[in-house]
């Protein structure tokens, strides 16, 4: 029998293989690191715009009424400088100098970057249902400590990687945060203002941290210390590894309200502290350096004038300003962007889910999508915007 040389068919079937297995390859890696990445998700309440791009604001801290700081020759010795730039890297240097260059910034409107809320309401509960929702839910109308019917952001990680009631956990100065966090009681790991860690997940420190929580007073009665809230959390991320944590921290929105400046500024500049310590710690750790993503945002934000800055609602400009930070082992390495598409508060879940590989769309169809530029083109995960 006569045989025919097909040598260009042969090679066409073996590119083809040869393709068609390097594709398969690539997507097993791309789903290997999704299943091995961990997200840690830090809110900071209320802090503005202005702060966070231009350090201390030279119209607020003019009047001394308006500002409510004590000794105004301190406060500007701390924070003030002459350029916005060494403003806000003097209030918060890590978060500048290490943390920014390090992943993607969001929210200078000044650079062609906004990032703003879409619920109406333009206050706490309602911020935090459209982070962890990925859309404003109508029916979350006020602050009041109750459970929504919509699953969170939390709830479906925790649910399609069926992680341990360990794995998935929330940490926060308020009750709030805790209520917020899931559509139901006890599906993972919550802790509020006041809670005790269970003694089957308690450490020596867990339990310390604990009793200073309820001992220590606070501006208001229903919110905890943060420097305590932020050392329950270490201790907590060091034993049980959680794969995502949403730690939310709350004075500066309490400063705020109390009309303190200078003390608004001297906890943004200990809040630094906080994020520098805590990336450390993540770095250190087998379980987490490299394979963790860092996304600080806040819920809203404030007036923009020197007598409505302590303030944030409905008609309140400035309010529906916000802002957005995005650290990772997944995330280019842009800096503070400009010239970027608006985002939203909206965006923020199917963003998280990204990094695990999963499709925001299956999580909640109404959902914001992920932020664009979040993610290296080359992790093929399958959540780009449509």
């Amino acid at each position: 029998m006569t045989r025919h040389f097909d040598g260009p068919r042969r090679l066409g079937r073996f590119a083809a293989a040869t393709c068609a297995l390097l594709c398969s390859l690539a997507l097993s890696n791309a789903v290997a690191e999704a299943t091995d990445r961990h997200i840690v998700l830090v809110t900071l309440d209320g802090v503005r715009v202005q702060e966070l791009f231009a350090g201390m604001d030279p119209l607020v801290a003019a009047d001394e009424t308006d500002s409510g700081i004590y000794d105004i020759d301190v406060t500007r010795g701390r924070y003030w400088r002459a350029t916005a730039k060494e403003r806000r890297e003097v209030l918060m240097p890590y978060f500048w100098k290490t943390l920014a260059p390090a992943g993607m910034v969001l929210g200078n409107q000044a650079l062609g970057s906004k990032v703003t809320v879409r619920n109406p309401r333009w206050y706490s509960y309602p911020g935090y249902s459209e982070i962890l929702t990925g859309q404003p839910q109508p029916d979350v109308q006020s602050n009041d400590l109750v459970r929504y019917p919509h699953e969170t952001v939390l709830d479906y990680i925790h649910r399609i990687l069926e992680l341990k009631p360990t794995e998935t956990a929330q940490i926060g100065s308020w009750d709030g945060f805790k209520m917020a966090a899931s559509r139901g009681d006890g599906t993972f790991f919550m802790n509020g203002a006041y809670d005790l860690v269970p003694p089957a997940l308690s450490t020596p420190e867990m339990d310390y941290v604990g009793a200073l929580r309820r001992q220590v007073m606070e501006l208001w009665e229903e919110s905890s210390n943060d420097a305590l809230t932020f050392r329950l959390a270490l201790a907590y991320l060091k034993r049980h590894e959680p794969r995502v944590l949403w730690l939310g921290l709350g004075q500066s929105d309490d400063w705020a309200h109390a009309r303190r400046y200078d003390r608004l500024l001297d906890y943004l500049n200990l809040a630094d502290d906080f994020l520098e310590e805590l990336w450390a710690t993540l770095q250190s750790l087998d379980r987490y350096r490299d394979r963790t993503t860092l996304i600080i945002t806040t819920d809203h934000g404030r007036g923009r004038t020197p007598k409505d800055w302590v303030e944030h609602d409905t008609g309140i400009e400035g309010s529906q300003d916000i802002w957005l930070a995005i650290i990772g082992p997944d995330t280019p390495a842009l800096g503070e962007v400009s010239n970027h598409p608006d985002v939203t508060q909206s965006d923020i879940a199917a963003t998280m889910l990204q990094y695990f590989g999963l499709d925001y769309r299956e999580f909640n169809p109404d959902s914001g999508p992920p932020v664009p530029g979040s993610l290296h083109q080359a992790s093929g995960a399958p959540n780009s915007r449509p």
